[in-house]
């Protein structure tokens, strides 16, 4: 594994096949709210660490232009041929991220709406929000949107078993510690930033089965191809053994998180 942790192309390097195939969908209801309170087909939308472009080519139907930008190219390549699929014609595909935000604004018209799906812990949050704030449209937004995270937080007994085999093979694994709570709440954040912030969750219920679950873990970054190494195949295994033991397909209670917060 590269020893270069802090570069943002580097995290995902050798999990983009699996990152396209086997990440969920954002739910259809939280891609509904965004477009409902920010969207009215026209202006600008920054999907900032778009990763395969699921939200910017969601949301491309309802702007004039979606601007995705992402560290890895080859992450880029799925997000093109994902806008190709459903012809969305208004999207271009930049590598960078959000410290090439500040440079990048001189070359982005006023936005409608900015979305960071899973990338925004990644990222400088303060100097993020700021550069946002002085290139978004009086009554635009940001919008940040995450989902359960079920092998640190899911509760159902295929889940538990998954993790202890991920336990055996990684020195250091992720605790079953349930939500995640910062010291201050994005909400608090983007507020602090001139976005008047909400929340809104929405429940969603998934079905999984052994290749989208082994494929799910080889796309997290602290358990990807480069870190479990010549293991791989060992503990792809194992977590196919484990999941022997259940019935599919196997069910996940998840959420949709979002905060979004208006300029």
């Amino acid at each position: 594994m590269s020893d270069d942790v802090d570069d943002p192309a580097a995290r995902f390097a050798t999990t983009v096949e699996q990152y396209a195939v086997y990440r969920p969908e954002y739910d259809d209801d939280a891609i509904d709210y965004l477009r409902e309170r920010f969207l009215d087909g026209t202006g600008g939308l920054l999907d900032l660490g778009c990763g395969t472009g699921r939200l910017g080519v969601a949301l491309a139907p309802h702007v004039g232009e979606v601007v995705g930008v992402d560290p890895n190219e080859a992450m880029l390549d799925h997000a093109r041929e994902r806008a190709a699929v459903v012809d969305a014609e208004n999207t271009e595909w930049r590598v960078g991220s959000d410290a090439d935000l500040p440079e990048m604004a001189d070359n982005l018209d006023p936005l409608r709406l900015t979305v960071m799906g899973r990338s925004f812990h990644w990222m400088d949050q303060e100097r993020t929000l700021d550069t946002l704030h002085e290139i978004t449209e009086s009554g635009g937004g940001v919008a940040l949107l995450s989902d359960t995270e079920w092998l640190a937080r899911g509760t159902a007994d295929w889940q538990d078993a998954v993790c202890e085999v991920v336990t055996e093979f990684l020195d250091d694994p992720p605790e079953r510690t349930g939500p995640v709570e910062y010291e201050e709440s994005w909400a608090d954040l983007l507020d602090e930033h001139g976005f008047d912030a909400e929340e809104r969750v929405f429940q969603v219920e998934r079905e999984w089965d052994a290749d989208g679950v082994v494929g799910y873990l080889l796309s997290l970054s602290f358990c990807s191809p480069a870190v479990l190494g010549d293991d791989r195949e060992a503990f792809e295994s194992a977590v196919r053994e484990r999941l022997a033991e259940f019935d599919e397909p196997y069910e996940e209670d998840a959420t949709v998180d979002v905060i979004a917060g208006e300029r």
